[in-house]
Protein backbone atom coordinates (compact mmCIF):
# COMPACT_ATOMS: atom_id res chain seq x y z
CA UNK A 1 0.00 0.00 0.00
CA UNK A 2 1.04 3.51 -0.17
CA UNK A 3 2.99 5.76 2.17
CA UNK A 4 0.51 6.72 5.43
CA UNK A 5 -2.39 4.29 4.40
CA UNK A 6 -3.31 2.55 7.74
CA UNK A 7 -5.09 -0.51 6.21
CA UNK A 8 -3.31 -4.28 5.54
CA UNK A 9 -3.95 -6.90 2.93
CA UNK A 10 -4.22 -9.42 6.16
CA UNK A 11 -6.90 -7.22 7.68
CA UNK A 12 -9.32 -8.24 5.04
CA UNK A 13 -7.70 -11.96 3.71
CA UNK A 14 -10.19 -14.21 2.69
CA UNK A 15 -13.19 -11.87 2.86
CA UNK A 16 -15.56 -13.09 -0.53
CA UNK A 17 -16.25 -10.26 -1.97
CA UNK A 18 -18.32 -11.67 -4.66
CA UNK A 19 -21.04 -12.35 -2.13
CA UNK A 20 -20.84 -9.24 -0.38
CA UNK A 21 -23.64 -6.09 -1.46
CA UNK A 22 -21.47 -4.22 -3.97
CA UNK A 23 -20.82 -0.79 -2.73
CA UNK A 24 -20.85 1.68 -5.62
CA UNK A 25 -19.18 5.31 -5.59
CA UNK A 26 -18.09 8.43 -6.89
CA UNK A 27 -14.49 9.36 -6.23
CA UNK A 28 -14.35 13.06 -7.94
CA UNK A 29 -10.51 14.49 -7.99
CA UNK A 30 -10.58 18.13 -8.03
CA UNK A 31 -8.42 20.59 -9.09
CA UNK A 32 -8.02 19.57 -12.71
CA UNK A 33 -6.19 22.38 -15.01
CA UNK A 34 -5.02 23.99 -11.35
CA UNK A 35 -1.35 23.04 -12.14
CA UNK A 36 0.02 20.22 -14.77
CA UNK A 37 0.95 17.94 -11.89
CA UNK A 38 -2.53 17.91 -10.08
CA UNK A 39 -3.96 17.31 -14.21
CA UNK A 40 -1.48 14.51 -14.47
CA UNK A 41 -2.16 12.97 -11.58
CA UNK A 42 -5.65 12.93 -11.96
CA UNK A 43 -5.37 11.91 -15.67
CA UNK A 44 -3.45 8.59 -14.23
CA UNK A 45 -6.15 7.90 -12.10
CA UNK A 46 -9.00 8.27 -14.35
CA UNK A 47 -7.39 6.00 -17.01
CA UNK A 48 -6.88 3.10 -13.88
CA UNK A 49 -10.26 3.26 -12.88
CA UNK A 50 -9.69 4.72 -9.68
CA UNK A 51 -10.96 8.31 -9.80
CA UNK A 52 -14.97 8.86 -11.69
CA UNK A 53 -14.26 12.27 -12.62
CA UNK A 54 -12.48 15.46 -12.01
CA UNK A 55 -13.37 18.86 -11.14
CA UNK A 56 -11.84 21.29 -13.98
CA UNK A 57 -10.65 24.94 -13.00
CA UNK A 58 -10.77 27.54 -15.37
CA UNK A 59 -8.98 30.64 -16.13
CA UNK A 60 -5.19 28.58 -14.52
CA UNK A 61 -2.24 27.71 -15.58
CA UNK A 62 -3.26 24.37 -16.99
CA UNK A 63 -6.53 25.01 -17.80
CA UNK A 64 -6.97 24.56 -21.61
CA UNK A 65 -4.15 21.42 -21.81
CA UNK A 66 -6.82 19.65 -19.20
CA UNK A 67 -9.63 20.55 -21.39
CA UNK A 68 -8.02 18.88 -24.22
CA UNK A 69 -6.62 16.00 -22.31
CA UNK A 70 -10.34 15.55 -21.19
CA UNK A 71 -11.74 15.50 -24.77
CA UNK A 72 -8.77 12.89 -25.71
CA UNK A 73 -9.54 10.78 -23.09
CA UNK A 74 -13.16 11.31 -21.93
CA UNK A 75 -12.86 12.36 -18.70
CA UNK A 76 -15.88 13.86 -17.48
CA UNK A 77 -14.84 17.16 -15.97
CA UNK A 78 -17.34 19.29 -13.94
CA UNK A 79 -16.59 22.67 -13.01
CA UNK A 80 -14.40 23.67 -10.15
CA UNK A 81 -15.58 26.97 -9.39
CA UNK A 82 -12.70 29.45 -8.16
CA UNK A 83 -13.70 32.02 -5.75
CA UNK A 84 -10.91 31.51 -3.32
CA UNK A 85 -7.43 31.13 -5.57
CA UNK A 86 -5.79 33.69 -7.73
CA UNK A 87 -6.06 33.09 -11.30
CA UNK A 88 -2.80 31.76 -12.77
CA UNK A 89 -3.76 32.33 -16.04
CA UNK A 90 -2.02 34.57 -18.61
CA UNK A 91 -4.56 36.15 -20.45
CA UNK A 92 -7.67 37.01 -17.63
CA UNK A 93 -9.67 39.82 -18.38
CA UNK A 94 -8.62 42.86 -15.81
CA UNK A 95 -12.45 43.30 -15.32
CA UNK A 96 -12.58 39.55 -13.92
CA UNK A 97 -9.12 39.64 -12.24
CA UNK A 98 -10.55 42.58 -10.22
CA UNK A 99 -13.67 41.28 -9.59
CA UNK A 100 -12.31 37.96 -8.14
CA UNK A 101 -10.29 39.72 -6.29
CA UNK A 102 -12.93 41.22 -4.16
CA UNK A 103 -14.60 38.05 -3.75
CA UNK A 104 -11.04 36.40 -2.08
CA UNK A 105 -10.54 39.23 -0.01
CA UNK A 106 -14.29 38.85 1.41
CA UNK A 107 -14.49 34.83 1.44
CA UNK A 108 -10.65 34.55 3.01
CA UNK A 109 -12.06 36.41 6.09
CA UNK A 110 -13.11 33.45 7.82
CA UNK A 111 -16.84 31.53 7.44
CA UNK A 112 -19.12 34.64 7.57
CA UNK A 113 -18.89 34.62 3.65
CA UNK A 114 -20.61 30.88 3.57
CA UNK A 115 -23.67 31.78 6.15
CA UNK A 116 -24.25 35.21 5.55
CA UNK A 117 -24.66 37.01 1.96
CA UNK A 118 -22.92 40.30 1.11
CA UNK A 119 -25.32 42.69 -1.05
CA UNK A 120 -22.31 45.18 -1.82
CA UNK A 121 -20.73 42.31 -3.60
CA UNK A 122 -23.56 40.51 -5.72
CA UNK A 123 -22.74 42.22 -8.54
CA UNK A 124 -18.84 40.46 -8.56
CA UNK A 125 -20.32 37.28 -7.81
CA UNK A 126 -22.98 37.19 -10.62
CA UNK A 127 -20.22 38.31 -12.83
CA UNK A 128 -17.00 36.20 -11.44
CA UNK A 129 -19.31 32.59 -11.84
CA UNK A 130 -21.13 33.73 -15.26
CA UNK A 131 -17.64 33.94 -16.35
CA UNK A 132 -16.53 30.62 -15.37
CA UNK A 133 -19.63 29.23 -16.39
CA UNK A 134 -19.13 30.51 -19.82
CA UNK A 135 -15.38 29.59 -20.04
CA UNK A 136 -15.91 26.04 -19.22
CA UNK A 137 -18.41 25.61 -22.10
CA UNK A 138 -15.99 27.72 -24.30
CA UNK A 139 -13.05 25.00 -23.23
CA UNK A 140 -14.74 21.64 -23.21
CA UNK A 141 -17.70 22.34 -25.67
CA UNK A 142 -20.78 21.93 -23.56
CA UNK A 143 -22.02 23.29 -20.19
CA UNK A 144 -21.07 21.74 -17.13
CA UNK A 145 -23.20 19.11 -16.04
CA UNK A 146 -21.43 18.64 -11.91
CA UNK A 147 -20.16 21.58 -10.53
CA UNK A 148 -18.41 22.10 -7.04
CA UNK A 149 -16.30 25.30 -5.55
CA UNK A 150 -12.30 25.06 -5.00
CA UNK A 151 -12.45 25.71 -0.87
CA UNK A 152 -16.56 25.05 -1.26
CA UNK A 153 -16.95 28.29 -2.74
CA UNK A 154 -20.32 27.02 -4.14
CA UNK A 155 -21.68 26.87 -0.42
CA UNK A 156 -21.08 30.83 -0.15
CA UNK A 157 -24.40 32.55 1.15
CA UNK A 158 -24.38 34.88 -2.09
CA UNK A 159 -24.11 32.13 -4.90
CA UNK A 160 -26.84 30.16 -3.40
CA UNK A 161 -28.76 33.16 -2.36
CA UNK A 162 -28.71 34.33 -6.06
CA UNK A 163 -29.01 31.31 -7.54
CA UNK A 164 -26.17 31.40 -9.64
CA UNK A 165 -25.15 27.95 -10.60
CA UNK A 166 -27.89 26.83 -13.21
CA UNK A 167 -30.69 24.43 -12.41
CA UNK A 168 -30.74 21.39 -12.60
CA UNK A 169 -26.86 20.78 -12.36
CA UNK A 170 -25.86 18.08 -9.98
CA UNK A 171 -24.04 19.87 -6.67
CA UNK A 172 -22.03 18.90 -3.80
CA UNK A 173 -23.70 18.62 -0.51
CA UNK A 174 -21.62 19.52 2.42
CA UNK A 175 -19.71 17.06 4.20
CA UNK A 176 -21.37 14.53 5.93
CA UNK A 177 -21.33 14.63 9.54
CA UNK A 178 -22.62 11.91 12.38
CA UNK A 179 -24.72 13.18 15.34
CA UNK A 180 -21.65 14.63 18.00
CA UNK A 181 -18.77 15.19 15.44
CA UNK A 182 -19.87 18.85 14.85
CA UNK A 183 -21.97 21.45 17.35
CA UNK A 184 -25.75 21.39 16.81
CA UNK A 185 -25.65 24.79 15.27
CA UNK A 186 -23.34 23.86 12.78
CA UNK A 187 -25.35 20.49 11.44
CA UNK A 188 -28.20 22.56 11.51
CA UNK A 189 -26.51 25.45 9.33
CA UNK A 190 -25.24 22.61 6.90
CA UNK A 191 -28.36 21.35 6.52
CA UNK A 192 -30.22 25.02 5.98
CA UNK A 193 -27.27 25.07 3.19
CA UNK A 194 -28.37 21.39 1.54
CA UNK A 195 -31.90 21.89 0.93
CA UNK A 196 -31.68 25.19 -0.41
CA UNK A 197 -29.28 23.73 -2.52
CA UNK A 198 -32.08 20.44 -3.03
CA UNK A 199 -34.96 22.67 -4.41
CA UNK A 200 -33.31 23.29 -7.74
CA UNK A 201 -30.12 20.38 -7.92
CA UNK A 202 -29.32 16.60 -7.78
CA UNK A 203 -26.91 15.97 -4.95
CA UNK A 204 -25.36 13.05 -3.67
CA UNK A 205 -27.05 11.65 -0.32
CA UNK A 206 -23.38 11.66 1.59
CA UNK A 207 -20.34 13.17 0.54
CA UNK A 208 -16.87 12.63 2.43
CA UNK A 209 -13.21 13.63 1.83
CA UNK A 210 -10.72 10.58 0.86
CA UNK A 211 -8.34 12.03 4.08
CA UNK A 212 -7.59 10.79 6.50
CA UNK A 213 -6.55 7.22 4.71
CA UNK A 214 -7.97 5.23 7.86
CA UNK A 215 -9.48 1.98 7.50
CA UNK A 216 -12.21 2.10 10.29
CA UNK A 217 -13.48 5.54 8.48
CA UNK A 218 -14.00 3.96 5.01
CA UNK A 219 -15.16 1.53 5.96
CA UNK A 220 -18.23 2.96 7.61
CA UNK A 221 -17.93 5.11 4.07
CA UNK A 222 -18.11 1.91 1.62
CA UNK A 223 -20.89 0.55 3.67
CA UNK A 224 -23.17 3.70 2.54
CA UNK A 225 -22.09 3.40 -0.89
CA UNK A 226 -24.01 -0.42 -0.92
CA UNK A 227 -27.46 1.77 -0.71
CA UNK A 228 -26.92 5.42 -1.33
CA UNK A 229 -25.13 7.93 -3.41
CA UNK A 230 -22.15 8.27 -2.18
CA UNK A 231 -19.03 11.18 -3.52
CA UNK A 232 -15.45 10.79 -1.94
CA UNK A 233 -13.30 13.76 -2.67
CA UNK A 234 -9.66 13.40 -3.24
CA UNK A 235 -6.92 15.43 -4.64
CA UNK A 236 -4.17 13.18 -6.24
CA UNK A 237 -1.55 15.92 -6.52
CA UNK A 238 -1.11 14.82 -2.63
CA UNK A 239 1.51 11.77 -2.31
CA UNK A 240 -0.54 9.92 0.12
CA UNK A 241 -3.75 9.76 -1.81
CA UNK A 242 -2.36 8.72 -5.25
CA UNK A 243 -0.65 6.16 -4.04
CA UNK A 244 -3.81 4.78 -2.47
CA UNK A 245 -5.76 5.13 -5.75
CA UNK A 246 -2.81 3.74 -7.89
CA UNK A 247 -2.74 0.68 -5.69
CA UNK A 248 -6.43 0.32 -5.60
CA UNK A 249 -6.90 1.29 -2.01
CA UNK A 250 -10.78 0.75 -1.79
CA UNK A 251 -10.39 -2.85 -2.87
CA UNK A 252 -8.21 -3.93 0.08
CA UNK A 253 -11.23 -2.96 2.32
CA UNK A 254 -13.14 -6.34 2.43
CA UNK A 255 -15.72 -4.60 0.17
CA UNK A 256 -16.62 -5.61 -3.55
CA UNK A 257 -16.38 -1.71 -4.28
CA UNK A 258 -17.63 -0.40 -8.00
CA UNK A 259 -15.84 3.33 -8.84
CA UNK A 260 -18.55 4.80 -11.09
CA UNK A 261 -17.70 5.68 -14.88
CA UNK A 262 -18.27 9.41 -14.42
CA UNK A 263 -19.90 11.43 -11.88
CA UNK A 264 -23.16 9.71 -11.95
CA UNK A 265 -25.98 9.14 -9.38
CA UNK A 266 -27.99 6.42 -8.92
CA UNK A 267 -31.58 6.76 -11.16
CA UNK A 268 -29.98 10.05 -13.37
CA UNK A 269 -30.06 9.59 -16.91
CA UNK A 270 -26.39 10.69 -17.74
CA UNK A 271 -25.13 10.44 -21.59
CA UNK A 272 -21.83 8.65 -21.28
CA UNK A 273 -20.59 5.89 -23.86
CA UNK A 274 -18.91 3.99 -21.04
CA UNK A 275 -21.69 3.28 -18.36
CA UNK A 276 -22.65 -0.49 -19.06
CA UNK A 277 -26.29 -1.82 -19.46
CA UNK A 278 -25.74 -3.97 -16.59
CA UNK A 279 -25.60 -1.23 -14.17
CA UNK A 280 -28.59 0.32 -15.31
CA UNK A 281 -31.03 1.33 -12.24
CA UNK A 282 -33.56 -1.69 -11.58
CA UNK A 283 -36.86 -0.82 -10.32
CA UNK A 284 -36.73 0.23 -6.32
CA UNK A 285 -38.02 -2.33 -3.72
CA UNK A 286 -39.80 -1.69 -0.71
CA UNK A 287 -39.53 -4.13 2.18
CA UNK A 288 -42.63 -2.85 4.51
CA UNK A 289 -41.60 -3.21 7.96
CA UNK A 290 -43.94 -4.21 10.74
CA UNK A 291 -43.19 -4.65 14.39
CA UNK A 292 -45.59 -7.11 16.16
CA UNK A 293 -46.91 -8.35 19.98
CA UNK A 294 -49.56 -10.27 20.57
CA UNK A 295 -51.97 -9.46 18.08
CA UNK A 296 -51.97 -12.15 15.73
CA UNK A 297 -55.88 -11.46 14.24
CA UNK A 298 -54.97 -7.52 13.80
CA UNK A 299 -51.38 -8.67 12.03
CA UNK A 300 -53.73 -11.03 9.53
CA UNK A 301 -55.76 -7.88 8.69
CA UNK A 302 -52.76 -6.25 8.33
CA UNK A 303 -51.36 -8.43 5.56
CA UNK A 304 -54.38 -8.87 3.55
CA UNK A 305 -54.68 -4.77 3.70
CA UNK A 306 -50.61 -5.19 2.31
CA UNK A 307 -51.33 -7.79 -0.03
CA UNK A 308 -53.47 -5.44 -1.94
CA UNK A 309 -51.49 -2.52 -2.67
CA UNK A 310 -51.17 -0.51 -5.97
CA UNK A 311 -47.53 -0.19 -7.10
CA UNK A 312 -48.54 0.82 -11.12
CA UNK A 313 -45.72 -1.34 -12.06
CA UNK A 314 -43.48 1.91 -9.85
CA UNK A 315 -42.14 -0.28 -7.78
CA UNK A 316 -41.70 -3.67 -6.07
CA UNK A 317 -42.69 -5.13 -2.43
CA UNK A 318 -42.14 -7.48 0.42
CA UNK A 319 -42.99 -7.62 4.09
CA UNK A 320 -41.06 -8.01 7.05
CA UNK A 321 -42.29 -8.97 10.73
CA UNK A 322 -40.61 -9.05 13.52
CA UNK A 323 -42.59 -10.20 16.59
CA UNK A 324 -41.41 -9.40 20.23
CA UNK A 325 -43.19 -12.16 22.08
CA UNK A 326 -41.03 -14.88 23.41
CA UNK A 327 -44.07 -17.24 22.64
CA UNK A 328 -44.11 -16.16 19.15
CA UNK A 329 -47.74 -15.61 19.06
CA UNK A 330 -46.91 -13.85 15.28
CA UNK A 331 -45.68 -17.09 13.75
CA UNK A 332 -48.97 -18.71 13.33
CA UNK A 333 -50.38 -15.69 11.42
CA UNK A 334 -47.68 -15.14 9.55
CA UNK A 335 -47.54 -18.63 8.42
CA UNK A 336 -51.52 -18.68 7.48
CA UNK A 337 -51.12 -15.73 5.39
CA UNK A 338 -48.20 -16.81 3.48
CA UNK A 339 -49.83 -19.38 2.07
CA UNK A 340 -52.39 -16.86 0.68
CA UNK A 341 -50.42 -14.04 -0.43
CA UNK A 342 -49.16 -13.17 -3.94
CA UNK A 343 -46.25 -10.80 -1.74
CA UNK A 344 -42.79 -12.52 -0.16
CA UNK A 345 -43.56 -12.38 3.80
CA UNK A 346 -40.21 -13.06 6.14
CA UNK A 347 -40.64 -13.77 9.71
CA UNK A 348 -38.39 -12.70 12.50
CA UNK A 349 -38.50 -12.93 16.34
CA UNK A 350 -36.73 -10.85 19.11
CA UNK A 351 -37.52 -12.26 22.17
CA UNK A 352 -36.28 -9.43 24.10
CA UNK A 353 -38.98 -7.21 24.71
CA UNK A 354 -38.58 -3.48 24.09
CA UNK A 355 -40.43 -1.82 21.40
CA UNK A 356 -36.85 -0.66 19.86
CA UNK A 357 -35.20 -3.95 20.03
CA UNK A 358 -38.22 -4.80 18.25
CA UNK A 359 -37.64 -2.16 15.74
CA UNK A 360 -33.42 -2.49 15.25
CA UNK A 361 -34.90 -6.69 14.12
CA UNK A 362 -36.78 -5.91 11.62
CA UNK A 363 -34.88 -2.60 10.11
CA UNK A 364 -31.96 -5.29 10.53
CA UNK A 365 -34.06 -8.16 8.82
CA UNK A 366 -35.30 -5.85 5.97
CA UNK A 367 -33.64 -5.49 2.60
CA UNK A 368 -34.94 -3.06 0.00
CA UNK A 369 -34.14 0.35 -1.64
CA UNK A 370 -36.98 2.02 0.79
CA UNK A 371 -38.19 0.99 4.36
CA UNK A 372 -41.72 1.57 4.90
CA UNK A 373 -43.05 1.19 8.71
CA UNK A 374 -46.36 0.27 10.03
CA UNK A 375 -47.64 -0.53 13.15
CA UNK A 376 -49.12 -4.22 13.77
CA UNK A 377 -53.02 -2.43 15.03
CA UNK A 378 -53.58 -0.35 12.07
CA UNK A 379 -54.10 -0.93 8.18
CA UNK A 380 -53.54 1.35 5.13
CA UNK A 381 -55.54 2.70 2.33
CA UNK A 382 -54.94 0.76 -1.06
CA UNK A 383 -52.84 3.36 -2.28
CA UNK A 384 -50.66 3.92 0.97
CA UNK A 385 -46.95 2.98 -0.49
CA UNK A 386 -47.63 4.30 -3.95
CA UNK A 387 -48.47 7.79 -2.75
CA UNK A 388 -45.71 7.88 -0.20
CA UNK A 389 -42.87 6.60 -2.82
CA UNK A 390 -43.86 9.23 -5.32
CA UNK A 391 -44.18 12.33 -2.76
CA UNK A 392 -40.62 11.01 -1.36
CA UNK A 393 -39.02 11.07 -4.86
CA UNK A 394 -40.74 14.22 -5.57
CA UNK A 395 -39.17 16.13 -2.61
CA UNK A 396 -36.19 14.51 -3.18
CA UNK A 397 -35.49 13.56 0.29
CA UNK A 398 -34.58 11.02 2.57
CA UNK A 399 -38.17 9.98 3.64
CA UNK A 400 -41.75 11.18 3.99
CA UNK A 401 -44.32 10.55 7.36
CA UNK A 402 -47.91 10.16 6.96
CA UNK A 403 -51.44 10.55 8.94
CA UNK A 404 -52.52 7.89 11.39
CA UNK A 405 -56.17 8.27 11.81
CA UNK A 406 -58.38 6.80 14.64
CA UNK A 407 -60.89 4.13 14.28
CA UNK A 408 -63.41 3.16 16.95
CA UNK A 409 -66.35 1.67 16.75
CA UNK A 410 -69.67 2.35 18.07
CA UNK A 411 -69.33 0.55 21.32
CA UNK A 412 -66.86 2.95 22.45
CA UNK A 413 -67.31 5.39 25.62
CA UNK A 414 -68.75 8.81 24.97
CA UNK A 415 -65.99 10.76 27.04
CA UNK A 416 -63.36 8.79 24.75
CA UNK A 417 -65.24 9.82 21.62
CA UNK A 418 -65.62 13.33 22.33
CA UNK A 419 -62.09 13.67 24.05
CA UNK A 420 -58.78 14.40 21.22
CA UNK A 421 -56.90 11.99 23.33
CA UNK A 422 -56.31 9.78 19.79
CA UNK A 423 -56.09 12.78 17.42
CA UNK A 424 -53.24 13.81 15.67
CA UNK A 425 -52.44 16.54 13.56
CA UNK A 426 -52.53 15.60 10.18
CA UNK A 427 -50.30 18.09 8.54
CA UNK A 428 -49.82 19.87 4.93
CA UNK A 429 -48.07 17.95 2.35
CA UNK A 430 -44.40 19.01 1.66
CA UNK A 431 -43.93 20.64 5.32
CA UNK A 432 -40.28 19.47 7.12
CA UNK A 433 -40.73 17.32 9.49
CA UNK A 434 -39.75 18.28 13.22
CA UNK A 435 -38.78 15.28 15.54
CA UNK A 436 -40.83 15.70 18.28
CA UNK A 437 -43.94 15.49 16.14
CA UNK A 438 -42.21 12.57 14.03
CA UNK A 439 -43.07 8.79 14.70
CA UNK A 440 -43.06 5.57 12.69
CA UNK A 441 -46.44 4.00 12.66
CA UNK A 442 -46.61 5.54 8.79
CA UNK A 443 -43.83 6.16 7.02
CA UNK A 444 -40.90 5.56 4.13
CA UNK A 445 -37.33 5.89 4.54
CA UNK A 446 -34.57 5.68 2.21
CA UNK A 447 -32.69 2.71 3.18
CA UNK A 448 -29.56 4.36 3.31
CA UNK A 449 -31.22 6.46 6.51
CA UNK A 450 -30.12 3.28 8.52
CA UNK A 451 -26.59 2.42 6.40
CA UNK A 452 -23.61 2.10 9.06
CA UNK A 453 -25.55 1.93 12.28
CA UNK A 454 -26.83 -1.47 13.92
CA UNK A 455 -28.84 -0.24 16.44
CA UNK A 456 -30.74 2.63 14.50
CA UNK A 457 -33.15 2.94 17.87
CA UNK A 458 -31.51 3.05 21.49
CA UNK A 459 -32.89 0.38 23.57
CA UNK A 460 -32.58 2.35 26.78
CA UNK A 461 -36.05 4.08 25.41
CA UNK A 462 -38.87 2.09 26.45
CA UNK A 463 -41.31 4.31 24.25
CA UNK A 464 -40.09 7.65 21.89
CA UNK A 465 -37.60 5.45 20.77
CA UNK A 466 -39.37 6.75 17.09
CA UNK A 467 -38.44 10.58 18.12
CA UNK A 468 -35.33 10.01 19.26
CA UNK A 469 -34.27 8.37 15.97
CA UNK A 470 -35.67 11.40 13.99
CA UNK A 471 -34.14 14.10 16.05
CA UNK A 472 -30.71 12.30 15.54
CA UNK A 473 -31.03 12.00 11.92
CA UNK A 474 -32.12 15.47 11.56
CA UNK A 475 -29.30 16.94 13.25
CA UNK A 476 -27.09 14.95 10.89
CA UNK A 477 -28.47 16.44 8.08
CA UNK A 478 -31.56 14.56 6.61
CA UNK A 479 -34.78 15.80 6.12
CA UNK A 480 -37.92 14.51 6.28
CA UNK A 481 -41.44 15.93 4.43
CA UNK A 482 -45.15 15.59 5.55
CA UNK A 483 -47.56 13.75 3.22
CA UNK A 484 -50.98 14.56 3.87
CA UNK A 485 -52.38 12.11 1.43
CA UNK A 486 -51.41 8.67 2.45
CA UNK A 487 -53.00 7.48 5.07
CA UNK A 488 -53.40 3.98 7.37
CA UNK A 489 -56.08 4.08 10.22
CA UNK A 490 -55.47 2.69 13.90
CA UNK A 491 -57.63 0.70 15.08
CA UNK A 492 -58.26 1.15 19.46
CA UNK A 493 -59.69 -2.05 21.04
CA UNK A 494 -61.64 -1.85 23.99
CA UNK A 495 -58.01 -2.34 25.82
CA UNK A 496 -57.65 0.92 24.93
CA UNK A 497 -60.55 2.60 26.09
CA UNK A 498 -59.78 2.04 29.48
CA UNK A 499 -58.51 5.35 31.73
CA UNK A 500 -55.77 3.09 32.93
CA UNK A 501 -53.97 2.77 29.81
CA UNK A 502 -53.72 6.27 29.15
CA UNK A 503 -52.52 7.17 32.06
CA UNK A 504 -49.84 4.44 32.20
CA UNK A 505 -49.13 5.58 28.28
CA UNK A 506 -48.67 8.86 29.54
CA UNK A 507 -46.42 8.45 32.57
CA UNK A 508 -44.52 6.12 30.12
CA UNK A 509 -43.80 9.03 27.52
CA UNK A 510 -43.25 11.31 30.67
CA UNK A 511 -40.34 9.22 31.21
CA UNK A 512 -39.23 8.91 28.01
CA UNK A 513 -39.38 12.60 27.91
CA UNK A 514 -36.52 12.44 31.05
CA UNK A 515 -33.97 10.77 28.83
CA UNK A 516 -34.09 13.44 26.01
CA UNK A 517 -30.91 16.18 25.68
CA UNK A 518 -33.08 18.96 25.75
CA UNK A 519 -34.82 17.94 29.18
CA UNK A 520 -32.62 20.31 30.97
CA UNK A 521 -33.82 23.02 33.82
CA UNK A 522 -36.39 24.75 32.16
CA UNK A 523 -38.16 21.39 31.49
CA UNK A 524 -37.97 20.39 34.79
CA UNK A 525 -39.38 23.62 36.34
CA UNK A 526 -41.81 23.35 33.87
CA UNK A 527 -43.01 19.95 35.38
CA UNK A 528 -42.70 20.87 38.96
CA UNK A 529 -45.07 24.44 37.95
CA UNK A 530 -47.75 22.10 35.86
CA UNK A 531 -48.23 19.40 38.50
CA UNK A 532 -50.27 21.26 41.22
CA UNK A 533 -51.85 23.47 38.84
CA UNK A 534 -53.57 20.53 36.90
CA UNK A 535 -53.67 18.94 39.85
CA UNK A 536 -56.08 22.03 41.55
CA UNK A 537 -57.95 22.15 38.20
CA UNK A 538 -59.08 18.86 38.17
CA UNK A 539 -62.41 19.27 39.77
CA UNK A 540 -63.24 21.99 37.27
CA UNK A 541 -62.13 20.10 35.05
CA UNK A 542 -64.00 16.87 35.80
CA UNK A 543 -67.32 19.41 36.48
CA UNK A 544 -66.66 20.08 32.33
CA UNK A 545 -67.42 17.03 31.34
CA UNK A 546 -65.21 13.33 31.62
CA UNK A 547 -63.31 13.90 28.40
CA UNK A 548 -61.76 17.09 29.46
CA UNK A 549 -60.94 15.93 33.00
CA UNK A 550 -58.87 12.99 31.26
CA UNK A 551 -57.27 14.95 28.95
CA UNK A 552 -56.26 17.02 31.98
CA UNK A 553 -55.03 14.04 33.75
CA UNK A 554 -52.79 12.20 31.11
CA UNK A 555 -51.33 15.76 31.14
CA UNK A 556 -50.77 15.41 34.60
CA UNK A 557 -48.92 11.84 34.10
CA UNK A 558 -46.76 12.57 31.86
CA UNK A 559 -45.16 15.29 33.97
CA UNK A 560 -45.45 12.64 37.02
CA UNK A 561 -43.52 10.39 34.67
CA UNK A 562 -41.17 12.84 33.69
CA UNK A 563 -39.90 13.78 37.31
CA UNK A 564 -40.58 9.96 38.44
CA UNK A 565 -37.98 9.02 36.18
CA UNK A 566 -35.22 12.05 36.71
CA UNK A 567 -35.31 10.65 40.50
CA UNK A 568 -34.50 7.24 39.32
CA UNK A 569 -37.69 5.48 39.19
CA UNK A 570 -39.58 3.18 36.84
CA UNK A 571 -43.53 3.85 36.61
CA UNK A 572 -43.56 0.57 34.91
CA UNK A 573 -41.46 -2.32 34.55
CA UNK A 574 -43.09 -3.46 31.48
CA UNK A 575 -42.02 -1.93 28.49
CA UNK A 576 -45.45 -2.72 26.37
CA UNK A 577 -48.86 -0.87 27.06
CA UNK A 578 -50.70 -2.12 24.49
CA UNK A 579 -52.61 -4.53 27.23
Amino acid sequence: MGRGVQISAASVEGIPHAAEPRSTIIVNADDWGMRLKATDRILDCVRHGSVSSTSAMVFMEDSERGAELAREYGVDAGLHLNLTEAFTAKDVPARLREEHVKLMRFLRKGRRGKVVPNPLLAGAFEYVVKEQLEEFERLYGAKARHIDGHHHAHLAANVRGQKLLPQGTMVRRNFTFAAGEKSWLKLRVRAFQDRQLARRHSMTEYFFDIAPLEETRLRRVLELARTADVEIECHPERDAEYDFLMSDGLAWLGYAVTVTQGYRLRGSHVSNARVREEDAVKTPHVAVCICTYKRPAELKRLLRDLDRQKTDGLFTYSVVVADNDAARSGETAVEEMRGAMRVPVKYCAEPEKGIARARNRVIGSADGDYFALIDDDEFPEPDWLLTLLKRCREYGVDGVLGPVKRYLDDGAPQWLKRSSLYDRAVQPTGKEVEWRGARTGNALLKSAVFAGNEQPFDVKFAAGEDQDFFRKKIEEGRRFVWVSDAVVWEELPPARWKRSYFLRKAMLYGSYAAKQPDCGAKSVLKSLVAMPLYTLALPFALLAGQHRFMTLLVKLCDHLGKLLSLMGIRPFHDEHVSE
